[in-house]
């Protein structure tokens, strides 16, 4: 019968190989390993100064103490001429920097019924940019802009409005803009053929949707201004199109 020469330093089980350092149990063989890691990294901390395991990792950046010029608070960072110490204090004082740029400027609001005025700045020192409120002809809408020659509120207007202008001058009818908004509070929102309300809320191709008709139209000599459009129900519109109106119960001529 074999003798045990030594005992496992864990779990103090007999052990009759001499070579073995621990009985061989998972929690055994565990704790071994650990103690050889631990053994292993130490000795290299010792030769090296840094842990086997960080041997990849980058060298720290340089850091440079700096005082933060809005918080006034000291700090580390990265760079040697940076006067912030964080984006939160970048972006306060941006904040507080536009906001007395702006002030500077004293807008006087002054609307008026032509389709395009300039209002009254006072720019008590030079800035970038002007700033100017307009009157949109096709909606009736007040609006600012930096750009004095902008003739409509936004891009749907003013599709509309070439629309309108270039179909007259193809037939050399254009004579002057057509506010629609001004056509239909003239008109009291009621359809000038049928002499029926038109519905507000409704857009094209809605029958009952606000249209502008053209009295005497465009393909018969007609020209392109106020005095010569009226309201109309799309479903009006459609059926009158290049021709004449005929009420409905009557025959055609």
């Amino acid at each position: 019968m074999t003798q045990a020469t030594h005992a496992c330093p864990y779990c103090s089980a007999p052990l009759t190989n001499p070579r073995r350092v621990q009985c061989g149990a998972p929690e055994c063989k565990r704790q071994y390993r650990n103690k050889r890691q631990r053994d292993f990294q130490a000795k290299h901390r010792t030769a090296t100064g840094r842990s086997y395991s960080r041997q990849y990792d980058k060298p720290q950046a340089a850091r440079h103490r700096i005082t933060c010029a809005e918080c006034g608070v000291e700090a580390l960072v990265s760079r040697a001429d940076a006067r912030y110490c964080s984006l939160a204090c970048w972006y306060e004082s941006s904040r507080k920097a536009s906001r007395a740029r702006h002030s500077q400027v004293e807008v006087a609001w002054k609307p008026t019924l032509r389709p395009t005025c300039t209002v009254g700045v006072t720019v008590l020192r030079p800035l970038r940019k002007r700033w100017f409120s307009a009157c949109c002809p096709m909606c009736r809408l007040w609006f600012i802009t930096d750009n004095p020659r902008d003739q409509n509120c936004s891009p749907q207007c003013g599709r509309r409005a070439a629309k309108d202008k270039r179909r007259a001058l193809e037939r050399q009818a254009f004579v002057a803009p057509v506010s629609r908004p001004q056509v239909y509070e003239r008109d009291q929102w009621t359809c000038q053929l049928c002499r029926e309300p038109v519905a507000r809320d409704q857009v094209v191709p809605h029958p009952q949707a606000p249209t502008i008709d053209h009295i005497i139209p465009l393909a018969r000599g007609g020209t392109h201004e106020p005095a010569n459009v009226q309201l109309a129900h799309y479903w009006c519109n459609t059926i009158k199109s290049d021709g004449e109106w005929v009420p409905r119960g009557e025959p055609a001529a």
